[in-house]
């Protein structure tokens, strides 16, 4: 019929639109989370690449360095958005931009006194990157991992090279001991174990540890009104990084040389450390047990097994909450969902422990 045939060729329109043209879905022109969280990675990475180029952030000032992210920021606005004219995303532009300069300057503060500087800036692991794809050895087969670093930044301390890993986050985003330990939030620590043993970095990098760098402004809250010196004074206290970190005092030191409590991990007051650290036997423990649960995903997908099986932590974390694909797999109705708690660092590392002498 007809009816028949038009629906068979919209069909055939529809699979040449998605995947012969890759067409994508008109948005709305406007700054959402992800656009702005794009707009600051953009103008973050050429910035720092910039002062670096210049020098590095021990010889450009602060003032200088903002001017180039503002001129970093306005090139993108124009290729992004130079065909539109509209007043709400001209303000929404200088709303953002005034926190894209407070978030500049913090990275340059940071930099400014650390003794890592930036080597590489969206390091790339695949093909034709700097880095081969990451593999991922199963039993079944083996699978390659292909992705990027936003930045890495290198120590040399007596002919030791130590490097950190740093991910530029404009959400709230938390080294999770239990995610870690289920197989959720893996990509950072696979980047640090490939990198030490790739030859980027020259011979026998050591890992340092990965951090998760707030590229968003924290919201300050207060009963009456605040001065900027306030106000200021409260957001650098929230402005902590998030990560882990190999537990030694010279690398921890020289990240933070003026120990300004911006790090993962706090110096008490009797001189010892607490944060998310972890010794170099720990973060080989926790190599082996990143690649082995990897393999295990592998051998799953490799198996064909596609039943669902959400991961929930309550009500804080619902791995359904903004998956396209909720209303196929009916994610109300999946029995036996993995719903896990918090897991302190003391039950990490022993339960990491465990596996690692059970293999």
């Amino acid at each position: 019929s007809a009816t028949q045939g038009d629906r068979q060729a919209e069909c055939r329109m529809s699979y040449f639109l998605k995947y012969g043209m890759r067409a994508k879905e008109r948005k709305e022109a406007t700054v959402d989370p992800a656009e702005f969280g794009t707009y600051v990675h953009a103008v973050l990475e050429q910035t720092a690449r910039d002062v670096m180029a210049k020098g590095g952030f021990h010889e450009v000032s602060m003032e200088e360095t903002l001017d180039i992210a503002i001129a970093h920021a306005e090139a993108y606005e124009q290729e992004r958005f130079r065909m539109l004219d509209s007043q709400r995303l001209t303000y929404l532009f200088r709303r953002n931009r005034k926190e894209l300069e407070m978030v500049v300057a913090e990275l340059w503060r940071e930099l400014k006194a650390s003794q890592f500087v930036p080597k590489a800036f969206e390091l790339s692991f695949g093909k034709d990157g700097a880095m081969p794809a990451i593999p991922i050895p199963a039993k079944s087969m083996q699978a390659l991992l292909r992705g990027f670093v936003d930045r890495v930044d290198v120590w040399q301390d007596n002919g030791r090279n130590f490097f950190r890993v740093v991910d530029y986050k404009t959400g709230k985003k938390d080294f999770d001991y239990c995610d870690v330990f289920n197989g959720v939030g893996l990509q950072m620590l696979l980047y640090l174990f490939a990198l030490e043993k790739g030859d980027f970095l020259g011979d026998a990098p050591i890992a340092a540890g990965v951090q998760y760098f707030p590229a968003r402004v924290p919201m300050v809250s207060a009963d009456g009104r605040l001065s900027q010196e306030e106000a200021d004074a409260i957001r650098s206290k929230e402005w902590k990084r998030k990560g882990l970190l190999l537990q030694e005092e010279s690398v921890l030191q020289a990240m933070d040389p003026e120990n300004t409590g911006r790090l993962c991990c706090v110096w008490k007051k009797d001189g010892t450390l607490s944060g998310d650290l972890a010794d170099r036997q720990q973060l080989r423990m926790l190599e082996s047990y990143v690649f082995r649960i990897l393999g295990a995903m592998v051998d799953d997908i490799a198996s064909g097994n596609i039943e669902p099986n959400p991961y929930t932590r309550g009500t804080s974390h619902d791995a359904c909450s903004f998956c396209p694909y909720g209303a196929i797999c009916r994610k109300n109705t999946v029995e036996g969902r993995r719903n896990y708690k918090a897991m302190t660092s003391q039950r990490f590392w022993e339960e990491i422990g465990k596996e690692d002498r059970n293999g």
